[in-house]
């Protein structure tokens, strides 16, 4: 499970923004300087996780993000290495997960999250199934809340079953956007409203914006664009990370 605890936060790397070359290498992907960047940031021991953003139509009009296959390269390359956050934002995420069930061997699940969204959903009991679906296949569940879904669309039952709650603070479907105040306020409300569950944050991460998560609940940061599209990766992931060695002391 990811490294969290009370006062802790913990980074996920979006690799949203390698997509494009991870996909056109998927064949020799450890060549790809994408995939370099992603074991050299793995090498520093600050990534708890990957956090791979799965986008599909309608619910992401004119996006298709991160393949099957795609997937499949990916956790054969990095299983060994870290956790995978497989992020479905696709209005039917359990044909998704049954077409990943075909290579992930069961043994390996409990270290894989994958994560659904509310507006996949039109009732809470849809919601329900799937995310006991996903956790009956042996995987952690989370739920996904975007950044203008009202929050009490996010029910008690749901978030009870939920091993952890995405916060999205910016509008899903897009890398490199600023971070939303809004989110701040939000995120607030759920921590309070929930305050057992892990609450991860995902959009406009930097080293201000973290801090701003981290004071409103939020401890697992999802972090994209300030880190891989930086000149100097590595640079960017330890400037993150001395920051929240000083929230936490």
């Amino acid at each position: 499970m990811n490294k969290v605890s009370a006062v802790s936060m913990s980074i996920s790397l979006s690799i949203l923004e390698y997509e494009n070359e991870l996909s056109k290498n998927i064949d020799s992907l450890r060549e790809s300087r994408a995939f370099i960047n992603i074991t050299n940031l793995l090498k520093t021991g600050r990534i708890d996780s990957i956090h791979v953003d799965v986008m599909r139509p309608p619910l992401i009009p004119d996006k298709n993000k991160f393949s099957i296959d795609l997937i499949r390269r990916l956790y054969e390359e990095l299983k060994e290495e870290t956790l995978l956050n497989i992020h479905l934002m696709t209005s039917n995420p359990l044909k998704i997960t049954e077409d990943i069930n075909r290579f992930i061997v069961s043994s390996d699940r409990e270290k894989i999250a994958i994560i659904v969204q509310v507006e996949a959903f039109s009732t809470e009991d849809e919601m329900m199934k799937a995310i006991r679906s996903i956790k009956r296949y042996g995987y952690r569940a989370g739920i996904g809340l975007n950044l203008p879904t009202p929050e009490e669309k996010l029910t008690k039952r749901i978030a009870r079953e939920a091993n952890m709650i995405l916060v999205m603070s910016v509008p899903m479907g897009l890398g490199g956007q600023e971070y939303c105040s809004e989110a701040t306020e939000k995120l607030r409300r759920i921590s309070k409203r929930f305050p057992d569950k892990i609450i991860e944050v995902d959009g406009g991460i930097n080293p201000e914006t973290i801090v701003e998560a981290w004071k409103a609940g939020a401890r697992v940061a999802v972090v994209g664009s300030y880190i891989t599209l930086n000149n100097n990766p590595i640079e960017a992931l330890l400037k993150i990370d001395s920051i929240l060695k000083r929230i936490k002391e």
